[in-house]
């Protein structure tokens, strides 16, 4: 096991170099409490804290950061961690003022993260209470979090062990007659008992899918496709497995799909090594797909994206598209998914959670590919 406080150190210290690199004396790092899968939260990066409110870190050039956070009462939480930081506990309506104090005992340019998810009346009142002038630091923390370190790529790991678990209750409790929410309650249930305390999961169900969707009260026929993303959170970092389950035997045309999915994903993986653009990614996957006589479905609205960043929020490489252009390095992760409408047999889904290393990508979840199926 990594040993975490060290680790919340390593992050610190990549945090800090990149900030001199970039002329920066002090970094502040606004959160409001609202988490999302696709946007990295930058506090929980530094500090090991997922905020409840409104919270800001102060991150000097050198030395320890300042967390003011809120509400009071859960101080004591944030001072648990292994960071090395202050807490500085106050209500949700001082943490902006509180913040910008902090800030102004810093001397020289003072970068700001966090715009983009702060109310305007809120960016108002910190920029008021600062009262100087604040730089753009929005990529200082996501860029140097896109290559994972060995305590945030554990985590990844242990949530990707979950993600197969969640799969393997799907296989086991599925049957004709129960309703999608019951089959998502029941991947739920055991992807909790083994220590996800989130689930981002979508589940879908027909004889021919338009798209992957949130499960509803409609009951699993004979012959259903079942297209499922899960995707278990592990202490703040996630992983996603997707898959395609057919209640009764495939016709030839559904193993024919599959398959092409299936290769699909082999080339984009083999597409995924460092130094390469992640477009080639992309490429890759809908060169297979184009090639079986489908290019004009590898676009919206039949499709989004191949991939994206994944692990505490969505970062570099963000989404996984023919025009991305980031370029892929060790130790970053996320999933790559090929998942796509046909019209002859409607949306299909399979794809892996990944780090990348020096040769490639290593899939992190370990559920078999291959088109799962049960007699009704």
């Amino acid at each position: 096991m990594v040993d975490l406080a060290a680790d919340l150190e390593l992050r610190l210290t990549r945090v800090q170099s990149a900030m001199r690199a970039a002329a920066l004396d002090g970094l502040v790092i606004y959160y409001g409490g609202q988490h999302n899968m696709l946007r990295m939260d930058q506090i929980a990066y530094l500090t090991d804290y997922r905020t409840l409110g409104p919270a800001v870190l102060i991150v000097p050039r050198e030395g320890s950061p300042e967390l003011v956070m809120s509400p009071v009462w859960d101080a004591e939480r944030a001072e648990e961690t292994k960071a090395r930081m202050r807490v500085n506990a106050v209500t949700p309506d001082r943490v902006l003022q509180t913040g910008a104090a902090v800030a102004k005992t810093l001397p020289g340019r003072i970068g700001l993260s966090g715009r983009p998810i702060m109310p305007i009346a809120a960016f108002d009142e910190f920029s008021r209470a600062y009262g100087g002038e604040l730089l753009d630091g929005e990529t200082i923390v996501t860029t140097v979090g896109a290559t994972r370190t060995p305590g945030e790529l554990e985590r990844i790991e242990r949530a990707a062990a979950i993600a197969d678990q969640g799969f393997e209750a799907l296989r086991e409790t599925v049957r004709v007659g129960m309703r999608e929410y019951e089959l998502a309650a029941e991947i739920e249930a055991v992807m909790h008992a083994a220590g996800a305390e989130d689930n981002f999961g979508l589940i879908a169900a027909g004889s021919h899918n338009v798209a992957i969707r949130p499960p509803t009260d409609r009951r699993l026929e004979e012959g259903d496709v079942i297209i499922g993303e899960i995707t278990p959170c592990y202490r703040g970092y996630l992983a996603q497995l997707c898959r395609t389950y057919i209640l009764g035997e495939p016709t030839d045309v559904q193993r024919t799909t599959y398959d092409m999915l299936l290769a699909a994903l082999v080339d984009g993986k083999t597409a995924a090594k460092p130094g390469q653009p992640s477009a080639e990614i992309a490429r890759a996957i809908n060169g297979v797909i184009g090639a079986a006589g489908y290019e004009e479905y590898c676009k919206p609205p039949y499709m989004r994206t191949r991939g994206h960043g994944l692990g505490l929020g969505g970062v570099v490489p963000y989404d996984i598209t023919d025009g991305a252009s980031p370029k892929l390095e060790c130790n970053m992760t996320m999933v790559i998914h090929p998942n796509q409408y046909v019209p002859e047999t409607g949306y299909m889904m399979c794809g892996d959670t990944v780090v990348i290393e020096e040769h490639g990508p290593r899939a992190l979840t370990k559920t078999p590919l291959k088109l799962y199926w049960k007699e009704a």
